[in-house]
């Protein structure tokens, strides 16, 4: 089948604008869909009993329609580049590359950097237009730049108070709305001083200065984190996350998961990862739950089930964490249900949940090792060391065998 549904980037200077060949497809269309602000512009252009429609929220409420029309012209005006964070990706997802011809424009974010004078190589983009704004964080540092796709009126002003409350209250934030459009404009203020609203299409340039807020993709500190004292503490989770190698757009089961510290520092320093957080404490759900929206993680998939309960269905994990519910019986699920390469880090501060991991390790082979942290406070008038439990760690990779024990 040739490819139907016809992807046209448009800048916001309208339909009006666009190319003969790009004009002729519009002509030739079905049905087209656009934004309603180029619904006027569109109607002298169409052909007479064209159907011209408005995107849906969520976009999936228009496939049916689409569907419908398979292997007649239809055409989707979307903004600037459709695949550089535009509808072009859900699209192809739906109806395959084969469907999808695809013809880009330049990007609001192309005009956002030239207004701003940034090199394209030196921001990060996020989008939070259907998301959450505490996506953000995870993309913040110390001297870094940022663009993000706004979704109302009401977005510049969320945004600078969640970076404010999040320690980012100097850095600056400049709104840049209806870019290459008649009306554009621009606001440039200080995080903290921001109070304006500006029009709904608008991409918001942020640019930090020294002061630290959350570390960027580094282990969260422990005081930050909600818990109930029963915490992967931060030194040992440093080591933990460093072994569990995460990378992005990998799968990692978090079990026994307490408050989700591992998880979420996991899913921070791994970019559209897919995360799985297993507990059968209702009220442990709820804490990890507000910790994976505080630190910018809503999409962390909490899953209530007691071991190895919860774990069939699954996508096969690149990652495995134990730091609760260590059964032989789950250790031995997790090291079947492994991707070729993944790893299982397991940790042990009870005797019992040792005595698992040795078995493991005596079976399965890895690593096995005890970590003790001690810092320093005062005793009295001077200072000493104050201990922390010991952690009994076993350290397994899917591609190694009994011969690596002990090494």
């Amino acid at each position: 089948m040739k490819r139907w549904i016809c992807v046209i980037g448009v800048t916001e200077s309208g339909p009006r604008f666009l190319g003969s060949a790009e004009i002729m497809s519009l002509k030739a269309a079905g049905m087209v869909i656009a934004a309603p602000r180029f619904h006027a512009d569109l109607s002298t252009i169409i052909r007479e009993g064209a159907e011209l429609v408005a995107f849906t929220s969520p976009l999936t409420g228009l496939y049916a329609q689409i569907h419908q029309r398979a292997g007649s012209p239809v055409v989707v005006l979307a903004t600037g580049d459709p695949l550089w964070f535009g509808i072009g990706a859900s699209l192809v997802a739906e109806f395959g590359g084969e469907a999808c011809d695809i013809r880009p424009n330049i990007s609001g974010l192309q005009l956002a950097a030239a207004r701003m004078g940034w090199p394209i190589s030196s921001f990060s983009v996020v989008t939070i237009h259907g998301r959450s704004a505490e996506t953000i964080l995870p993309n913040l540092y110390r001297r870094g730049r940022l663009l993000v796709i706004g979704e109302s009126v009401d977005t510049p002003l969320i945004v600078a108070r969640l970076l404010e409350c999040n320690g980012y209250g100097d850095a600056t934030i400049t709104a840049l709305a209806n870019l290459g459009g008649e009306y554009e404009s621009r606001h440039d203020c200080l995080i903290s001083e921001w109070d304006m609203k500006v029009s709904a299409f608008h991409i918001l340039a942020i640019e930090t200065t020294n002061n630290a807020g959350l570390p960027y993709r580094g282990c969260l500190p422990d005081i930050k984190i909600e818990n109930d004292g029963k915490l992967t503490k931060f030194d040992i989770r440093v080591n933990a996350i460093a072994k569990l190698a995460p990378f992005p757009s990998s799968v990692m089961w978090d079990l026994g998961a307490g408050s989700a510290a591992v998880a979420i520092d996991f899913m921070r320093a791994a970019p559209g990862s897919t995360v799985f957080a297993i507990d059968h404490d209702e009220q442990q759900i709820e804490m990890a739950k507000r910790n994976a929206q505080n630190f910018g993680v809503p999409s962390l998939q909490h899953i209530k089930a007691k071991l190895p309960d919860g774990l069939a269905g699954l996508p096969r994990p690149d990652a495995v964490f134990l730091g609760g519910g260590i059964s032989f019986p789950v250790i031995k699920m997790a090291i079947a249900a492994l991707q070729q390469n993944g790893v299982i880090v397991a940790h042990a501060v009870t005797l019992e949940s040792e005595m698992v991991l040795l078995e493991a390790w005596k079976l399965f082979g890895g690593d096995m090792a005890r970590i003790a942290v001690q810092h320093a406070s005062l005793v009295g008038e001077f200072h000493g060391w104050r201990p922390l439990m010991p952690i009994t760690q076993w350290y397994f990779t899917a591609h190694l065998n009994s011969n690596t024990k002990g090494s």
